[in-house]
């Protein structure tokens, strides 16, 4: 049936009832398509789910299967159908030199290529279709308790640890929800104070742990994750955050249980979906002297297919025509905007002031950079680093560990996974 559902519909585009599709190549079969991507957030899971079964009525040959697993996070989720033979057709782009290197993924069509701006390369080839520029990470907040009480968005440092402490004392609500029972939640408010204090100091600093002229055991390291648990340890995050899950930390703002929480971009439609009367603000964390350090910027991040999705026809003719209708303006101002993701083509989406606010923050800043598990060359860090490194985080926000002891912890860490992966001195890297 299927098989003849394609064929109407390829005479439909040959007499011209489907203008728009009619130079498209479609697969000679009926196809599966395995498909795999993040699923940690409640609205992008609905968008993706939205437009799947939308490419799905259009090319109803395509039977795309989500093969994502719940329980696991992306990258060991890959790595886990990688073990045993079933390493998916087509991907959301992470970790992208690690399985360039592996052999895994294929270069993507030029075609596809040129449907972005700017798009990034890998050792001078294009494994992936960027789908996003991220904005700023910064802190949403519930407008109205802010207005009751007076409290003005903090300019400094210093301002934003005297509205935690005045929050804590007014004793309505927590200051800051944190959903730490995700491990890649932890990275957003990791990124933020890694990026205002530790490559604000040393913009190459993974570069330079690997050549040991930096260790995470300098007094400037020690100084920022000092800042970072502190506001665990002086009481301004919610108790309850290590069994708090990123999917509740909306649910936290909207009820009044907490005033504040740092995430991306994407949270302004979460926050809406909890209550579309909500009003809330959002603000950045500024370092001592009033500058601004942001996150963001388009990165290895997008689509990607496998390499034996392209050595298949069939499959590679769906994988491509998936990535094609993602990037069509419909389809991705739809995208754009129900995840308040900045745009890497020239479609005009019409974002809300939150969003505006954003990339004016970022256009003011004084540095703008990926987040440290999205760089490559010399400053890319071990793909298992990431996690060890926010497990350390938790273990700072409870107590249950000291800043020294887990930047010790770290570093030997550092040091045994670099005698394996090493990009300044080519340690683990096949060079083609």
């Amino acid at each position: 049936m299927k098989r003849l559902i394609a064929l109407l519909l390829s005479l439909m585009m040959l007499i011209g009832a489907v203008p728009a599709m009619a130079d498209q190549v479609l697969p000679s079969d009926d196809v599966e398509l395995t498909f795999f991507c993040g699923n940690g957030d409640v609205k992008f899971n609905e968008v993706i789910e939205t437009l799947i079964a939308k490419f799905e009525t259009e090319y109803p040959m395509i039977d795309v299967v989500n093969v994502t697993p719940t329980s696991t996070s992306f990258s060991e989720g890959l790595k886990s159908l990688d073990a045993v033979g079933e390493f998916p057709d087509l991907m959301e782009a992470r970790d992208v030199p690690m399985w360039a290197r592996a052999g895994k993924i294929a270069e993507v069509d030029p075609e596809l290529i040129a449907l972005v701006n700017n798009p990034p390369s890998f050792n001078g080839k294009y494994y992936c279709v960027p789908s996003k520029s991220d904005a700023p990470l910064g802190f949403f907040y519930n407008k109205a308790y802010f207005d009751e009480k007076n409290f003005e968005e903090p300019k400094t440092y210093q301002e934003f640890l005297d509205l935690c402490e005045a929050i804590k004392a007014d004793g309505k609500m927590a200051p800051i929800v944190v959903g730490a029972a995700d491990i890649w939640h932890v990275g957003f408010s990791w990124m933020t104070w890694y990026i205002n204090y530790v490559t604000n100091t040393d913009p190459d600093f993974v570069k330079h742990l690997y050549t040991g002229e930096a260790k995470w055991t300098d007094d400037y390291v020690v100084e920022a994750f000092t800042k970072y648990a502190d506001i665990y340890h002086k009481g301004y995050v919610e108790e309850g955050f290590m069994s708090t899950a990123d999917s509740q930390i909306a649910s936290f703002l909207v009820t009044g249980k907490a005033a504040m929480f740092i995430s991306g971009s994407h949270m302004v439609a979460n926050i809406k979906d909890a209550d579309p009367s909500f009003e809330f603000g959002w603000f950045p964390l500024y370092n001592e002297d009033g500058a601004l350090n942001t996150w963001g910027g388009a990165g290895l991040n997008g689509w990607m297919y496998s390499v034996d999705c392209a050595a298949d026809e069939d499959k590679l003719i769906a994988a491509k025509l998936w990535i094609d209708f993602f990037m069509r303006d419909d389809n991705y101002t739809y995208y754009c905007t129900s995840m308040s993701m900045l745009p890497v083509t020239n479609a005009e989406v019409d974002f809300g002031e939150h969003v505006n606010e954003m990339i004016a923050v970022q256009k003011a800043s004084e540095t703008v950079e990926p987040g440290w598990n999205s760089k490559w060359g010399e400053n890319e860090i071990p793909t298992a680093f990431r996690n060890f490194a926010y497990k350390i985080a938790q273990e700072w926000a409870t107590g249950s560990k000291t800043i020294e002891q887990g930047l010790q912890e770290m570093q030997t860490e550092w040091d045994v996974q670099a005698q394996t992966f090493n990009p300044v001195t080519g340690v683990g890297i096949v060079v083609e």
